[in-house]
């Protein structure tokens, strides 16, 4: 039974921890919810990140010279270095999973700068190197390069623009629960101290 100001305490309580149990249930709840958002943006990540390995990997399976019928006949547009930079983008999704399941402060903050280098930095320099293409294509209607004849340079910037926002709600989700984790645990170390808690307020 959760201690209350005017309710019944818990057992074991005498009262005085209720501010700690109030927010320890507000930092649970927190991350709870920011876990879930998380899953869902990073299934979307997995997603984008299997549509650029099936990419990159019909170019690959052309290079080592498998003729299969299906794979010869795919239109693919030409890949990017960018793209090659990004599929490690894998590695702070990777990253942010376990740290979830360990509640690691230290961890998801890593996760939060693999985000940075591997997600957003290779889609700003994908999409500056395809601007002129755009510029192009949206006053003359010239495509350099089309997919079943839709610009190819349209598909990157919407891929762009999608990868882009995973990107930022991942790195904001990694900040919530980062701080939800730090919170949580500072406030369980000032549970198991509660006097020198005391005595440090009344320093103050």
């Amino acid at each position: 039974m959760m201690s209350s100001r005017f309710g019944p305490r818990a057992v074991g309580s005498d009262g005085s921890d209720f501010r700690h149990r109030q927010k320890v249930a507000t930092h649970y709840r927190d991350s709870v919810l920011n876990k879930y958002r998380m899953k869902v943006t990073l299934s979307l990540h997995a997603l984008l990140l299997f549509l650029i390995w099936a990419k990159l990997s019909v170019y690959a399976l052309r290079w080592f010279d498998f003729t299969l019928h299906f794979v010869s006949s795919i239109q693919m547009p030409q890949p990017e270095f960018w793209e090659y930079w990004w599929i490690f983008s894998f590695i702070p999704s990777w990253l942010t999973v376990d740290a979830m399941q360990r509640n690691d402060s230290s961890a998801i903050l890593k996760a939060y700068f693999l985000f940075l280098i591997c997600g957003l930095f290779p889609i700003a320099i994908g999409a500056g190197l395809n601007l002129n293409e755009l510029v192009t294509y949206t006053k003359h209607g010239r495509a350099e390069e089309l997919f079943y004849d839709f610009p190819v340079v349209v598909i990157r910037y919407i891929f762009f623009a999608i990868a882009l926002q995973v990107h930022v709600f991942a790195m904001y989700f990694c900040t919530k629960l980062g701080q939800a984790w730090q919170k949580a645990t500072s406030g369980m170390s000032e549970a198991n101290y509660p006097d020198s808690s005391l005595s440090n307020a009344k320093r103050q």
